[in-house]
């Protein structure tokens, strides 16, 4: 989506297919150069030399990378490297642009699927061993801060809890939806919505298949989708986000979903035999939208996560505090200049006469 959004691509894409799209990885340009001077010191490169960074072993960059996850801020501790906006060929970032504004012009006739997975920030777990005993003020001092800060935190914490996640569910599913939320859901609907009032052809899915149900803990995660979009997992036979499971069952998932992604890409279109009528996400009204769930009965859903998408859309953007997540549109002040006022580069007559 960044080289969409860059000069002199027109004619290149017709369509597009994105899965789980990691809006928040391209970086405002400030924020991009702090991390640039960190990750240059964490190596011993003074950013004033950075024609040095030819000279450092991959493996040294990649340690470096490493480290970077280590942020403190855990969505900004996702994407440690990464594209920025630089007001040349990027002129924002993709939240910015993908949420409020239109492809440029060469783009008009671009075609999309796009999807995510239920639980997006599940892939995580595995290296959170903590996460499902932690209290709901450390989630708020945490992972709620670092995205709608210090004084919104509770309150982001309280609507989530209230009005979004099922009800009596502990504070580590209250967090784990937020931060699927801001990972790839929110980004994928938002994006759907916006391209879909501008014109362009937009089915959307959401996966739901939970392939591996040891403990109960990986579910339908980030990269499961993918997985099985190949339809090849006789290779993915060791991977630990696929387990025990039913192969007849798998195979026939795999094959509706890559599948569809074949068609699309023929056809523009995703609809196949094996599938239920898979409609554009909406036709007038984006209040009556259509999402295709993949999972063991593959069905259509009618505004899916509508709760939590309008919170987005009314208050919880204007919480957010991470210039990671600019899902707020900014407002563009135009001073209003008026011809009456005086104009300081123009010789003031009367000044000039009194100095003489």
């Amino acid at each position: 989506m960044s080289i969409i959004l860059s000069p002199g691509t027109g004619g290149l894409f017709h369509k597009v297919i994105l899965q789980s799209p990691p809006m928040f990885l391209v970086s405002p340009k400030n924020w991009a150069e702090m991390k640039g001077t960190i990750f240059a010191r964490s190596i011993g490169i003074d950013s004033s030399n950075v024609e040095e960074l030819q000279d450092v072993p991959v493996d040294t960059l990649l340690e470096s990378q490493t480290f970077m996850t280590t942020w403190p801020n855990f969505l900004e501790g996702l994407a440690p490297i990464g594209p920025n906006a630089d007001n040349g060929i990027l002129s924002s970032t993709l939240i910015e642009h993908f949420f409020h504004k239109p492809l440029p012009a060469e783009h008009s006739d671009l075609k999309i699927m796009i999807g995510y997975t239920r639980d997006e920030f599940n892939f995580f777990f595995p290296f959170l061993p903590n996460f499902q005993e932690m209290d709901d003020s450390m989630f708020v001092r945490t992972y709620f801060t670092h995205i709608f800060g210090y004084k919104n935190a509770r309150r982001a914490y309280e609507i989530y809890k209230q009005d979004i996640v099922p009800p009596m569910s502990p504070p580590s599913e209250v967090s784990r939806y937020m931060c699927s939320d801001v990972m790839s859901r929110i980004a994928t609907l938002m994006t759907a919505e916006n391209l879909k009032k501008r014109g362009h052809t937009v089915y959307v899915y959401e996966w739901d298949y939970e392939s591996n149900d040891v403990q109960n803990v990986i579910k339908a995660a980030h990269m499961v989708d993918s997985v099985f979009s190949w339809d090849n997992l006789v290779y993915w036979t060791d991977n630990p986000f696929l387990g025990p499971g039913d192969d007849f069952e798998r195979d026939r998932i795999a094959k509706q979903i890559s599948l569809a992604i074949i068609q699309f890409a023929k056809e523009s279109d995703p609809n196949h035999p094996g599938i239920p009528e898979w409609p554009v996400y909406f036709k007038d009204d984006c209040r009556d939208r259509h999402t295709l769930i993949f999972d063991r009965e593959v069905r259509v859903e009618h505004n899916i996560y509508d709760s939590g998408l309008q919170l987005w859309k009314t208050v919880l953007k204007d919480y957010v505090k991470t210039p990671m997540f600019p899902a707020k549109e900014k407002v563009e002040v135009v001073e209003n200049v008026n011809p009456l006022e005086k104009d300081e580069s123009v010789p003031n007559k009367k000044r000039k006469l009194r100095e003489e």
